[in-house]
């Protein structure tokens, strides 16, 4: 015998995920309260097709992804209810976190790809003595094993000890840097005539080069000589990507 679907549960926890209540619900759909808490409750387990037509479309989703959308999970749900408390200004550094964040996991390799052999690869905390010597091996404070398919024209790593890129990058993540002159619209990090990290995408203004802001936080600037490029950003080096070998 078939399971009937639970309506009232679902019910529940979309109007959570939204962080409706009853009251604001009902003044949405000129709904009686007492007509809700029955369908919520279970007491009502068939309401009409239309009644739930208008509460879907109060809640925002169709009838479809109303009753087949996965529930989300009590840490989504979190940062759900997070975001609705932040200002405009906090919800777009939130965005541009997120689309900084899918970007750079674009570009890993694909997680079922395994590859056996990997390599040693230095692992910097610190560009200040990196910027007067090219030799960024002498410099390592650490060294990390990485898939030897992972970032694989990568000639150092970078673990960031200040949280100034953020939100591109916080503190203690791992870049890896291919110690290059970046081509035109490459990301890039450079250091400042003050000894600070800078992260801008390279182009060009009225012919000079010009180092372009890639957060709302940040300035854009043009590259003069006291601005020293450390080579071309990668990616995020993720030391927990723990890819498995196929199974045989």
């Amino acid at each position: 015998m078939q399971q009937q679907y639970d309506i009232g549960k679902r019910l529940r926890e979309v109007m959570a995920e939204r962080g409706v209540t009853i009251s604001q619900l009902a003044e949405m759909t000129d709904v009686s309260e007492d007509t809700i808490k029955a369908i919520r409750s279970g007491k009502t387990k068939s309401p009409g097709i239309q009644l739930m037509i208008s509460i879907a479309d109060a809640l925002g989703c169709t009838m479809d992804g109303f009753l087949h959308r996965r529930s989300l999970t009590d840490e989504e749900l979190y940062l759900l209810q997070k975001y609705r408390t932040l200002n405009i200004h906090g919800k777009r550094m939130v965005m541009l976190m997120a689309d900084s964040e899918d970007h750079m996991q674009k570009k890993l390799p694909s997680a079922d790809a395994y590859c056996a052999k990997t390599r040693r690869i230095p692992c910097i905390s610190s560009t200040h003595t990196l910027a007067s010597n090219s030799d960024y091996s002498t410099h390592a404070t650490e060294f990390i094993e990485i898939p030897a398919d992972y970032f694989p024209n990568a000639d150092y790593c970078l673990r960031l000890t200040t949280n100034m890129l953020h939100p591109i990058y916080i503190k203690d993540d791992i870049i890896a840097v291919e110690q290059n002159f970046p081509h035109f619209g490459d990301i890039a990090l450079f250091l400042n005539e003050n000894g600070v990290e800078m992260i801008r995408k390279y182009t060009e203004k009225d012919g000079s080069p010009y180092l372009e802001a890639v957060s709302r936080c940040d300035r854009s600037l043009y590259l003069t000589s006291d601005i020293i490029c450390l080579g071309t950003i990668l990616g995020i080096v993720r030391l927990e990507d723990t890819r498995k070998p196929p199974i045989t």
